[in-house]
């Protein structure tokens, strides 16, 4: 175990499966190359990604299976072999969530920009999607059927 200091949760204790490696950053953050892949607790569909170079770094994210059915990222297999995968389906998908101030029901997903994990490496990095039918901002809850909303 490591201990790190989160943005949302302070000093925590995490696991070395948890260190995410990002060779080339992250869109406007190309400088940060380790991120924590933190579960804010065992019940919420969200997760953090936490920089280990910089604790006032943190993006929130979500598996857009969870709120949207039948997403797949059009990436070419060019750029999916700079994290040594083939296919999607040797990736963990993750989109960055963002939560406007004081008005949750209206937070967005970014499936332009999706960040794909190697599953077995942890070598990640954020693409953009080939599919100009996949927005910068989708509503997160407009698919969510209401006895599910949060």
């Amino acid at each position: 175990m490591i201990e790190i200091n989160s943005k949302p949760f302070g000093k925590i204790q995490i696991s070395e499966r948890q260190i995410l490696h990002f060779p080339f950053g992250l869109f406007g953050f190309e400088e940060f190359k380790k991120f924590a892949l933190i579960e804010e607790s065992s019940d919420s569909v969200f997760k953090w990604l936490q920089s280990l170079e910089d604790s006032n770094l943190a993006f929130i994210v979500i598996q857009p299976e969870l709120f949207m059915a039948n997403y797949k990222p059009v990436i070419p297999k060019v750029e999916l072999l700079q994290i040594g995968i083939e296919s999607l389906e040797e990736a963990l998908v993750m989109v960055i969530v963002t939560i406007p101030e004081n008005h949750p029901e209206k937070m967005t997903a970014n499936l332009q920009g999706p960040i794909l994990i190697n599953k077995k490496t942890l070598q990640a990095a954020q693409f953009i999607s080939h599919d100009e039918s996949h927005p910068i901002r989708k509503y997160i809850l407009e698919n969510v059927p209401e006895t599910e909303k949060v």
